[in-house]
């Protein structure tokens, strides 16, 4: 079982898991993404790696709830437990130094933008985030841009 160490809710529908799991969090990269389960009766779900630490042993998620299970998964609380958390999967990002380069992402997707640009920045980037989304309320991240951001 993989146990959910915080919950923080971003916006209405949408949530931010940060999720015990150890041998993902060792072995994630930028671009990645897991595969969960709730429940024996759930159904699998992929969610991007928003967010991984390998000291502590977590992966962070975050997710809008729109569906059946991302509806379930919302409702569950710091100390919940998840049932599968399989990953990391897909093939990561390419990272090199490319000299300057601009990461673009909005709504949902300023999260996979996270770790792909700290990942550029690691590698010697000039990075430059963009991010936006289809209102105010629904905008999050603005100061988690890697800095030099020229606009976050």
């Amino acid at each position: 079982m993989y146990r959910i160490l915080r919950k923080e809710v971003l916006a209405p529908t949408l949530n931010l898991f940060e999720i015990e799991a150890p041998a993902v969090a060792r072995k994630a990269l930028a671009g990645q993404f897991i595969i969960l389960r709730i429940h024996d009766e759930g159904e699998r779900i992929p969610l991007t790696i928003a967010d991984f630490d390998r000291e502590k042993g977590t992966i962070t998620c975050v997710f809008q709830e729109v569906g059946k299970t991302t509806k379930e998964l919302g409702a569950m609380c710091e100390g919940d437990s998840i049932k599968d958390f399989v990953g990391p999967l897909g093939v990561a990002s390419h990272i090199g130094n490319y000299g300057r380069v601009v990461c673009v992402g909005g709504g949902v997707g300023v999260a996979p933008v996270h770790p792909i640009a700290r990942a550029l920045k690691e590698a010697g980037n000039e990075v430059i985030s963009i991010i936006g989304a289809r209102n105010k309320d629904l905008l999050f991240w603005e100061t988690r841009c890697v800095p030099p951001a020229a606009s976050c």
